[in-house]
């Protein structure tokens, strides 16, 4: 529920990201009537408006400008990149890892950074999915194939938008805090990250051109999915085990599905994208189903182009395992963080705010709900670890806190102004027994970061 009353009913995002998938599919092969695109630009389309969505979902109308802007030019320079690790992989492979890198490093300069990286690593992860069958004039379409993703990503997420206001004027927020040129700065972890993710590439370069000299991409593409986002060692070791089971079982599933349709069958076209809706529907459930789902995708789609499923299922998962392998050991060894240091951190972010919510300052329940939902990433890996421990207090006890003292803001601020006194007193009973939960979990850092609560009446 909003402050106002009862929210629009959303359109489910899964649903937004593949009506741009097939919509740039169609424009695609429609401008492959009129010009001679090959196989790999059309699905050059069809990746991006998948890795766009999310990049995109939310965006602001500066930052759409922005990737349209940028998007066709980062794409036009990845695929200079990609002829140049056909032609010379040493110097394409260390490019490949400077541009990643670089991507992932400027985010330490704030959120429109932090998206303008994201913008120039789409394409060149496209470049690991997309099987090579460079035709002529690509070099020509890739740019155009870019803006045809971002056009129908930003139709159909606006579209979207404006359906789920349903004629509501959309909420403007008061008083919101201007960033100062310090404050747009991320978390120092950043340069850590980075760090990771040019070692993690650089070795996963070695071990698949090694190991897997004909599926190199396998082992680089999963080494770049376990390092990128990772926050701290539990982070990549658990996106890295999610990774690894559910690519086995993609990889299982599309050699099932292999017999079905011949090489270059529309049939086939037609499961892969049956098979990318679901894994985006069940994406947000858990990160193994996206996992799965993209691996069988991409097992078909090298089915589609000729290259027989089952001689490559085991290559296939040794290359994701070994990817996997590559990117934890990169997070735990090379400038390791901790995901409970990051877990306390944000943690004290989302305390800090809590008395001025409270207070009924305008704006600051927001912004602690957009503290909170920051915590959203950190829960998944969390809540593994303590159901497998079985250790209490737990970190993980720290985000159910915050959400249920969320829940209990909402009810605050939606409750008449006659009922607040004792409808309310509950609520912020339940408030101040919630913040002496997350006390006991953190209460090392509290002392040492002068406790963030220590504002709010001790429970």
């Amino acid at each position: 529920m909003t402050l106002a009353g009862v929210r629009p009913r959303s359109v489910p995002p899964a649903a937004v990201t593949m009506a741009a998938v097939l919509a740039a599919f169609g424009s695609a092969l429609l401008l492959g009537r009129l010009a001679p695109l090959g196989a790999d630009a059309v699905m050059q389309a069809v990746v991006l408006s998948v890795t766009l969505a999310g990049a995109q979902r939310g965006a602001s109308p500066a930052d759409r400008l922005t990737a349209c802007l940028v998007l066709p030019l980062v794409a036009l320079a990845a695929a200079g990149l990609g002829t140049l690790m056909s032609g010379h992989p040493v110097a394409g492979d260390a490019a490949f890892v400077l541009l990643v890198t670089s991507a992932v490093w400027i985010r330490r300069f704030g959120r429109r950074f932090g998206r303008a990286g994201t913008l120039m690593t789409l394409p060149a992860i496209a470049l690991l999915v997309i099987p090579h069958t460079r035709a002529p004039g690509h070099l020509v379409w890739t740019p155009v194939m870019a803006l045809l993703a971002w056009a129908w990503v930003a139709a159909f997420q606006l579209l979207a938008d404006r359906l789920t206001r349903d004629g509501h004027a959309p909420p403007k927020e008061s008083a919101k805090p201007k960033e100062s040129a310090k404050g747009t700065r991320r978390s120092p972890a950043v340069g850590r990250m980075a760090a990771q993710m040019a070692v993690a590439l650089a070795a996963a370069f070695a071990a698949g051109h090694l190991f897997f000299p004909d599926h190199w991409s396998w082992v680089v593409l999963t080494a770049f999915i376990v390092c990128n986002g990772a926050l701290g060692q539990g982070d990549a070791l658990y996106k890295g085990l999610l990774r690894a089971l559910g690519a086995a079982a993609g990889t299982l599933l599309a050699a099932l599905m292999a017999g079905v349709f011949a090489p270059g069958a529309w049939g086939s076209v037609a499961l892969i994208f049956v098979v990318l809706g679901v894994a985006l529907w069940l994406r947000p459930r858990n990160y193994a189903y996206w996992a799965g789902g993209i691996t069988a995708a991409l097992s078909l789609l090298y089915g589609y182009f000729g290259q027989s499923a089952m001689p490559l299922l085991w290559s296939r998962l040794e290359a994701i395992l070994a990817g996997g392998v590559v990117g934890v050991a990169a997070a735990w060894f090379v400038l390791p963080f901790r995901t409970r240091d990051v877990l306390r951190r944000r943690a004290a972010a989302a305390l800090a705010v809590l008395p001025r919510a409270l207070g009924g300052e305008p704006g600051a329940l927001t912004r602690f709900e957009r503290a909170v939902a920051e915590l959203d990433r950190l829960y998944p890996p969390l809540r593994a670890h303590r159901a497998v421990t079985r250790r209490r207090p737990h970190h993980a006890d720290v985000v159910d806190h915050l959400r249920d003292i969320r829940g209990h803001l909402r009810v605050l601020a939606g409750e008449p102004a006659d009922e607040h006194e004792n409808g309310g007193r509950a609520a912020v009973e339940e408030i101040d027994s919630a913040v002496a939960g997350i006390r006991a979990v953190l209460s090392p850092a509290t002392r040492a970061q002068g406790s963030p609560g220590s504002a709010l009446p001790d429970a």
